[in-house]
């Protein structure tokens, strides 16, 4: 590849066709010509990198080759995927004379996920992060919120090297419920129906996210929970308070469904999290983390619990204040109680009224 070129919804490249090219062998002995599954392949690889995904294919429209591709030549394609993303349009061009073109039809996945990750002053571990999820494919939009200007230069070098890594800036630090509500917006905006939230920390193993993904897939209507494994770095206070939460979050939920309430290693379908954003407002920093999911569960929104690791280093920075946070959990815990309540007296006087009617 001799240049690259993206944008949202369309990539050029310039490529040259080199002699030791695998798939020549075959076409044709003492004539070696590209095949046309071949650039269709190229053409896939381009689209691959707009859509976050490897496309699957459903049919092909108005397919044209109309001259042969031979070792050293230079050519430039053009990949420009529709706004629905259903469809890819492509040319390739020799000279400024067309030797392929086409469509693709786009066969439509029931889950379009993207990574999603707040960051606040980690710009010394987003990097290996980021790379340890490259191979899966996906597009990743990080939340800067309003970290300092080492962990802000170090964004922008890594959207540079990395087409499929996004930065959105945040002026200031607004906490990290501001920072993933930010995301979700962006996401569901972009055209994604999901998105796998993991820390810039590196506490979370991007290794864990296909199996979120999977269960996203067997349940896209589902809020896909990180279930953590922890180890023996674990502080045994942490341990405590996630059993504290968990006893609440079952009680206010009246079901033991939501395995963790804190593990912000998840998997959000985003047309109701969006929405649920847009009816009323819900803490901005760590308490964020606890009050989604419960507000989601009270929405009827099905639950599936995954097991995922998450590791404590030596030496790392956590953004958690014990007693700060902790007493925001506490005061969202007691707004959610009071929430409980008066859902369960609206429903009682509603039930009442209904017999009221019926006796009479």
């Amino acid at each position: 590849m001799l240049h690259d070129a993206r944008a949202a919804d369309h990539c050029e490249r310039l490529l040259e066709v080199p002699d030791d090219l695998e798939c020549l062998a075959g076409h044709f002995p003492r004539f070696p010509v590209v095949p046309g599954v071949a650039q269709v392949g190229w053409v896939l690889d381009a689209a691959r990198e707009i859509l976050g995904t490897t496309p699957a294919v459903q049919s092909i429209e108005a397919l044209k080759f109309k001259r042969l591709l031979r070792p050293a030549d230079v050519v430039r394609l053009r990949v420009d995927v529709s706004r629905d993303r259903g469809a890819v349009d492509f040319r390739l061009t020799h000279d400024a004379s067309i030797v392929a073109s086409g469509r693709l039809r786009l066969a439509q996945p029931r889950v379009r996920a993207c990574a999603l990750i707040p960051i606040f002053d980690h710009g010394d571990t987003i990097g290996d992060v980021l790379l340890r999820l490259a191979p899966l494919g996906l597009s990743c939009i990080v939340v800067n919120d309003g970290s300092g200007r080492e962990t802000t230069d170090a964004l922008t070098r890594l959207a540079e090297q990395l087409p499929w890594v996004t930065v959105e800036h945040l002026s200031v630090n607004r906490g990290r419920g501001a920072a993933l509500q930010h995301g979700y917006r962006v996401a569901r905006a972009r055209g994604f129906s999901h998105a796998v939230q993991l820390d810039a920390d590196g506490q979370h193993d991007p290794a864990d996210a296909p199996a979120l993904l999977d269960a996203a897939e067997r349940h896209p209507d589902a809020l896909v929970l990180g279930a953590p494994r922890f180890d023996a770095s674990a502080p045994r206070v942490r341990l405590y308070g996630r059993r504290l939460s968990q006893l609440i979050v079952w009680a206010y939920t009246g079901s033991r469904d939501i395995e963790d309430p804190l593990c912000g290693f998840r998997c959000f379908p985003l047309e109701p999290t969006v929405a649920l954003l847009e009816r009323g407002r819900l803490g901005n920093r760590m308490d964020f983390d606890p009050e989604i999911v419960v507000r989601l569960a009270w929405r009827g929104m099905p639950v599936v619990n995954v097991p995922v690791r998450v590791r404590y280093f030596a030496g790392g920075r956590s953004h958690f204040r014990m007693v700060r946070d902790n007493a925001r959990i506490v005061r969202t815990y007691a707004r959610l109680l009071g929430a409980r309540v008066a859902r369960g007296w609206g429903r009682g006087r509603r039930q009442s009224s209904s017999h009221d009617r019926g006796q009479a």
